[in-house]
């Protein structure tokens, strides 16, 4: 899983507000459990991370921050976190958001929004992160499941149509980062500094 070194950033802190932290953290086994960093208390920058490698080391790799969700790059293949009965699973539920933190709960809230015609009709989704965090393999994760979604289950070339729009998605991609990296300022080293936009759209019909 690889090797965490976390720093004591307690120093300043007062003593009550230290005792706190060491209380929380002394529960160590219950850490785990806690899907949104917003039930993290106290919050320092030890117990957040803390909170990250326990949910990390059993193999949790999306923790919700409120309305925010971080997700911890597994560095390993895991197909059952990507696979399409665990798609379908976000798709069907009547509250996807209840459901373990994901990004295909977050694609299913925005997919359902554009659906439903819920102001704004636009929506966008920020996906952050340095180098290696797994922005594009997140990105990925998005068009699939709006592919998937969108597609026919009806329609005999259903899967066919989705193998073919993710592909044509996945394909732009690298044509997307040439054409970025070569305007980016040699002080800046790398297209990593720029975004990188894509837009999807929904036709009805």
């Amino acid at each position: 899983m690889g090797t965490y070194i976390l720093q004591n950033h307690t120093c300043g802190l007062n003593d009550s507000f230290k005792e706190e932290v060491k209380a929380f953290l002394s529960d160590e086994d219950k850490l785990h459990l806690l899907d949104d960093l917003t039930k993290v208390n106290p919050v320092t920058t030890t117990t957040v991370l803390k909170c990250l490698q326990a949910r990390y080391t059993v193999d949790v790799f999306y923790t919700y921050a409120g309305c925010s969700l971080v997700a911890v790059n597994p560095f390993q293949p895991i197909c059952r976190l990507y696979s399409p009965e665990l798609m379908k699973e976000y798709h069907v539920a009547l509250r996807p958001q209840e459901l373990k933190p994901h990004i295909f709960a977050v694609a299913e809230q925005t997919y359902r929004n554009v659906e439903s015609q819920i102001e704004p009709i636009n929506q966008s989704i920020i996906v952050s992160g340095e180098s290696g965090a797994g922005k594009t393999w997140t990105s990925r994760c998005l068009m699939k499941f709006y592919a998937t979604v969108a597609a026919s289950s009806t329609s005999p070339k259903g899967n066919e149509t989705v193998e073919r729009i993710e592909k044509r998605v996945l394909d732009s991609n690298p044509v997307m980062e040439l054409i970025l990296s070569k305007g980016c300022p040699t002080t800046l080293g790398s297209f990593e500094n720029f975004s990188c936009p894509v837009d999807t759209v929904f036709l009805k019909g």
